[in-house]
């Protein structure tokens, strides 16, 4: 293994020195004079025929494509003016289109640009650090899209109060826009430039251009920006507002019915021109979208997606090597203690959230702050005494406090060093977190090779006094950047480490080392547009005891061709029996697999077609132990119009002879003397329906149905013997309650529909409609068919809310400035 390790070593710094792609030429960074405009402002209505536009230069802006033939001059035509007034910068673009092709204008709701449309976007690098950029975005449709990039991460969850328009025309479309500097964040100083791109997608041949080359083969695009010139006497405006908001819910659980009522608020202030404080006054999550909750049969805790607003906007500063993991704050950690005449009547799936708060802001230097703290409330279960017949209250979580703190200093050539620490406070004497960690970015000047790493250390202090501490840390190196790339790393999580009382981790105890490295095409050649080849190898071993766990390779390839349909195929492979130490669920315990090989096939239609679909196809194969899987996965979608669209994916793993854990068998003194493992059957299948209707840009429905069903069906069980094999044993696996099925079998459902309605009836302000429908089951009928099980889990008890919502956005630099106007 080590020679194997060595040889990769060698093949990679030989690629470096032996591999000489030729790189496209460097072309100038371009450069904008914008124009400062007195007094007067514009009507945002993307006619462009103001008096505020007349004396506004106008620049022909020759827009360069990124795809498909990243370089060449775009053949369309892009007309930019930009302007500025003490209250915001202004800009508008005529958009000339002689393809003989109409412009797609697709509707679809904010913050959707996989929408059938042209579009329209600009970059503000505001503090020219080539690494964070507010990406505001118009299709030709008039459906906003506002992304803050951070290192190259979109974050589509980052909403902007802003203004803009759009309008066809004989020659093409145009767009109008007004981004307040309000919602945006600069320096406090006299006299500034601005790093700056524009973009135009032309939908109707798939490409995608912008004003200051942006080389694909170059890593980033914020880096890749040009100059806006001409920014005089600007200030940071008093950044202050309030999103009021009512809410009132019918609730509905079988035959019990009932009203809630309830508000809140959401607060924004701007401490300091780069610092801002977000706060949520009586957090109401009840509109938040449905889990995609999956039955977990594996060793390892299932990690779900945030959909909360307030901890998934402006919190990228926080993303540190998985530390902060905010599905934590308002989770129920604790467990109730039960005696022998108890019997649990109903305990809480989550912690009532009090109050959250967060600071975040980088400075002109590049220094970026995050500080966040949240409090969740004490929990109770209901406990029954089936001997003294009483009922009482038994505590379940304490009194919370979650708390985070990061400081990233930004470097040159795009690089980044950061320290974070975490912590958590329990009131009541439970355990008490702190996780403290670091990580690094570094790049060299051509933006080309890249050495990256991050370390962590827990400290976690037990109500009895003892002290649990962990360690982690990870090193990689890659060239990020040509036609021919690589990385190499090593990966070290110590068997103490532990930082999931506010991160997530599924497993500690492990040393991976990795190496990969690729071709890319990034021209369209004869038959393809683009197309990458990758190879790559990994070999882990645990911690403690040091032995070896797992060796596998990997390679992959994905093409798109002309006509812009992709494929992808990959192959892993694991020539030699791998240990798990994690799925017998018990110290000092392992299982191995026997070799086994998986591939998967995947095909994307072309997005712009009315239909469209993705398909995915793959197996996984174990011969010795006669262990076969496969999955397929099919998504659909069709558009009747530019209002009107269907989507629907089917997804479905069928897993012959799964072998793994089912039950520990103890002693009388409790003491795990056997593990045991099952063979089962394993049908995993998962359907969502979603109906998308827009009326406008600015009010749509949106309908998702969602099915979950996974069977388990067990048939053979084994004994784990210490070298981790597994031998046969006579063990029924009966439910002594029935001699139908085995008491491990398992018929799992989930049904989910999220119904919205959402109104936006000014910036930042919506009404919307909610109604949800949700029901979970377990139960042991595997024998049923689909159509069987899908009605018995509707004619289950169903929990069902409809929710109002109003929210409201104040924003005091807007209020002062019409008042300003309203008295001249």
């Amino acid at each position: 293994m080590h020679k194997f390790l060595s040889s990769v070593i060698i093949l990679i710094v030989f690629s470096v020195v032996t591999i000489s792609a030729k790189e496209k030429e460097k072309k100038a960074i371009r450069e904008m004079e914008t124009q400062f405009v007195e007094e007067l402002t514009p009507t945002i209505d993307g006619e462009l025929n103001d008096e505020f536009w007349q004396n506004v230069e106008e620049t022909e802006a020759n827009f360069i494509t990124f795809v498909p033939e990243n370089g060449a001059q775009s053949n369309q035509k892009t007309f930019i003016k930009t302007a500025y007034t003490d209250f915001g910068i202004y800009i508008s673009a005529r958009m000339e289109d002689n393809s003989g092709e109409a412009v797609r204008q697709e509707l679809g709701i904010r913050d959707d640009d996989s929408r059938n449309a042209d579009q329209f976007g600009v970059i503000l690098d505001t503090y020219q650090n080539g690494q964070n950029a507010f990406y505001l975005k118009v299709s030709a449709a008039g459906v906003q899209t506002d992304i803050f990039i951070n290192r190259g991460r979109n974050d589509y969850n980052w909403d902007a109060v802003w203004k803009s328009e759009a309008k066809i025309t004989e020659n093409g479309w145009q767009v109008e826009m007004e981004i307040p500097y309000s919602a945006i964040r600069f320096p406090k100083e006299a006299d500034q430039d601005w790093n700056i791109n524009f973009m135009r997608k032309i939908q109707s041949k798939n490409e995608t251009a912008y004003w200051n080359y942006v080389d694909n083969s170059v890593d980033g695009l914020v880096n890749q920006s040009g100059v806006l010139k001409g920014l005089n006497g600007i200030k940071p405006p008093l950044r202050l507002s309030v999103s009021p908001y009512i809410t009132t819910y019918y609730n509905k659980r079988g035959d019990d019915s009932g009203m809630d009522f309830t508000g809140g608020m959401d607060l924004k202030y701007g401490l300091t021109e780069s610092f801002t404080l977000d706060m949520t006054l009586i957090p109401d999550f009840g509109q938040t979208v449905s889990d995609n909750l999956v039955y977990n049969l594996g060793p390892f805790e299932v990690q779900y997606a945030e959909n909360r607003a307030f901890f998934t906007e402006g919190t990228e500063l926080f993303d540190k090597g998985g530390l902060f993991y905010s599905r934590r704050v308002g989770q129920s950690f604790g467990s109730v203690n039960l005696q022998e005449s108890d019997s649990l009547l109903s305990r809480p799936t989550e912690a009532p959230l009090l109050n959250a708060s967060k600071i975040t802001g980088r400075t002109k230097s590049g220094l970026g702050v995050g500080f966040f703290n949240a409090i969740t409330n004490r929990t109770f279960a209901e406990v029954y005494d089936k001997e003294t017949k009483d009922q009482r209250l038994e505590q379940v979580d304490d009194l919370t406090n979650f708390n985070v703190m990061v400081v990233d200093q930004s470097l040159k050539n795009n690089s980044n060093i950061s320290l974070i620490n975490t912590n958590v406070q329990r009131f009541d004497g439970e355990n008490n977190a702190n996780v403290i960690g670091s990580d690094f970015r570094l790049r060299d000047k051509s933006n080309t090779y890249q050495i990256d790493g991050f370390g962590a250390y827990n400290n976690i202090q037990n109500p009895d006094g003892f002290v649990e501490d962990g360690y982690k840390y990870n090193v990689r190196l890659a060239k990020i950047s040509g036609k021919y790339q690589y990385e190499i790393g090593r990966n070290v999580e110590s068997d103490t480490y532990n930082p999931n009382d506010m991160g997530f981790l599924r497993n500690p105890n492990e040393i991976t080392h990795f190496a990969s490295i690729g071709y890319n095409q990034f021209q369209p050649t004869t038959l393809f547009n683009q197309y990458r080849i990758w190879a790559g190898a990994d070999y882990s071993e645990l911690y403690e005891p040091k032995v070896y766990q797992n060796f596998s390779t990997w390679t992959d390839f994905w093409v798109q061709t002309k006509d812009f349909q992709t494929f992808s195929l990959n192959f892993n492979y694991r020539p030699s029996r791998t240990f798990d130490y994690f799925e017998p669920r018990v110290e000092g315990a392992k299982y191995f697999r026997t070799w086994n090989y998986s591939s998967n096939f995947q095909y994307s239609s072309d997005s712009r077609k009315a239909f469209m679909s993705n398909v995915s196809i793959g197996i996984w194969n174990a011969p010795d132990r006669e262990q076969f899987d496969y999955w397929i996965n099919f998504s659909p979608r069709y558009r009747l119009n530019n209002q009107f669209s269907i989507n629907y994916s089917l997804n479905f793993n069928k897993q012959f002879s799964s072998i793994g854990f089912a039950e520990h068998l103890k002693n009388d003194k409790g003491k795990i003397e056997q593990v045991l493992f099952g063979e089962r059957d394993i049908d995993v299948m998962s359907n969502v329906l979603g109906v998308n209707y827009t009326i406008n840009n600015k009010m749509g429905f949106n309908f998702r149905l969602r099915h979950y069903w996974n069977k388990i069906d067990y048939f053979n069980y084994f004994n784990l013997t210490n070298e981790g094999d597994i031998e046969p044993i006579a063990y029924s696996g009966k439910d002594l309650s029935t001699d139908t099925y085995e008491k491990h079998d398992t018929n799992f459902n989930v049904f989910n529909i999220d119904a919205v309605y959402s109104w936006q009836i000014a910036p930042g302000s919506f009404v919307n409609v909610v109604w949800k429908d949700a029901v979970q089951e377990v139960n042991q009928m595997v024998d049923m068919n689909f159509s069987d099980n899908f009605r018995n889990v509707l004619s289950t008890e169903h929990q069902q809310n409809l929710s109002i919502r109003l929210i409201y956005f104040l924003d005091y630099t807007q209020i002062k400035r019409d008042l300003a106007i309203n008295r001249s």
